[in-house]
């Protein structure tokens, strides 16, 4: 029993002490301070687009067709050139692959000094979302909307078809918040004449997680370091559709958007 009262005194008085050891805040006084960073897009200014996927990549001056979204958008794309052809292949041969891009072809000795110099890489779309926001929603779509014409005759390459292979997105940034790319394969179908094709998804980003989706990134078909980008896309024209001598041209639109 007096085990016990010794006890219970030893924690009453160390509860005590507790008591008078804390401060009395019942006359505190708050006073707020600031704190401030901004971030800037300049939109007067032309992209910098550098070999996709390489953090010390050279940087891309001519070759590509670029243009300024703003914080979210399309930054540039690839010209696909399918090349020049006997007109006496046609009989036989119905598929086309893109050539490589060779990026600042008109690059000089001193240009490799200053990371600009000429290289060869795979076609590729560049893309960035830099907005302040939480949810990232978009998709990356492309469409055929003006089928390949001849520029004399007008005559259309019916039914002509582009296939897109070995699809990878690549960024410098954190790999953590890479946007879903499209697996296997995605055909772009001109419509009959001068119809547009259907647009067709490469990048869904819709139900990705909270900050996913934020950063600049390269849309890339194959990979020219691992050779897998030599048959990454493709042009293929039916068998049923008379291929005539010319110099063809189509339009590929490239759009990026949030869906809701």
């Amino acid at each position: 029993m007096k085990l016990t009262h010794k006890l219970c005194g030893a924690a009453l008085l160390a509860a005590t002490g507790v008591a008078l050891a804390m401060p009395n805040t019942t006359k505190a006084n708050d006073l707020d301070g600031s704190g401030h960073i901004e971030f800037t897009y300049n939109t007067d200014e032309d992209p910098i687009i550098t070999d996709p996927g390489n953090s010390t990549g050279t940087t891309i001056t001519t070759g590509i067709t670029t243009t300024n979204p703003g914080p979210m958008g399309i930054i540039g794309i690839s010209p696909l050139d399918f090349d020049s052809h006997d007109i006496l292949t046609s009989q036989t041969q119905r598929d086309y692959k893109a050539l490589l891009i060779t990026a600042n072809p008109d690059s000089t000795e001193e240009d490799k000094a200053t990371n600009t110099g000429k290289f060869d890489m795979q076609n590729a779309v560049w893309f960035q979302d830099l907005r302040a926001t939480d949810s990232r929603p978009y998709q990356l779509t492309a469409k055929i909307s003006e089928n390949f014409k001849e520029k004399t005759s007008g005559t259309y390459l019916k039914g002509a078809n582009i296939t897109y292979k070995n699809i990878n997105v690549t960024s410098t940034a954190d790999p953590s918040l890479k946007p879903v790319e499209k697996s296997g394969t995605v055909k772009l179908i001109a419509g009959d004449g001068a119809t547009a094709g259907g647009s067709e998804i490469f990048v869904d980003n819709r139900d990705a997680a909270e900050g996913v989706g934020y950063g600049k990134f390269e849309l890339n078909f194959g990979l020219h370091s691992d050779g897998t980008a030599e048959e990454a896309v493709m042009l293929n024209i039916p068998s049923t559709t008379a291929i005539g001598e010319g110099d063809y041209s189509a339009k590929i639109t490239w759009t990026m958007a949030d869906v809701i």
